[in-house]
């Protein structure tokens, strides 16, 4: 009987990624997604008619796409919601007599939309 012995030789290999700064990743999807939207003010309950919602991303470049009736909003130029480009931000709404749910969401060509931010914006009488 004969002895044979194989050796085997591994290259290691370093490999140099650059991700934008503009994107956010996930656990999932590093760099390929836009980042999820944060509102301003994040909620409200207090005797007001009327509000101004600043909605912001950090994804250079994105829309934002926004709804206020509770339905999910999507990115994409025949998205649902109402489209705003990411460096206005600002939304303007009456609240009462019910509350309002804000979603948003952030959309860029070439990248998958973001998670949806939600706030809810309630008008309590001063009464």
């Amino acid at each position: 009987m004969s002895k044979i012995t194989v050796l085997c030789a591994a290259n290691a290999a370093i490999f140099a990624l650059t991700i934008p700064t503009a994107c956010v990743g996930t656990a999932h999807r590093p760099g390929t997604q836009c980042a999820k939207p944060m509102l301003t003010p994040s909620d409200a309950t207090h005797a007001t008619r009327s509000i101004i919602v600043t909605i912001r991303t950090a994804t250079a470049g994105a829309y934002l796409r926004y709804t206020l009736d509770g339905s999910a909003p999507t990115g994409g130029s025949s998205g649902n919601g109402t489209q705003i480009p990411a460096a206005s931000g600002n939304v303007s709404f009456t609240l009462g007599p019910t509350e309002k749910t804000l979603k948003a969401i952030a959309y860029k060509a070439g990248l998958a939309d973001s998670l949806i931010a939600e706030a809810n914006y309630v008008y309590e009488s001063p009464y």
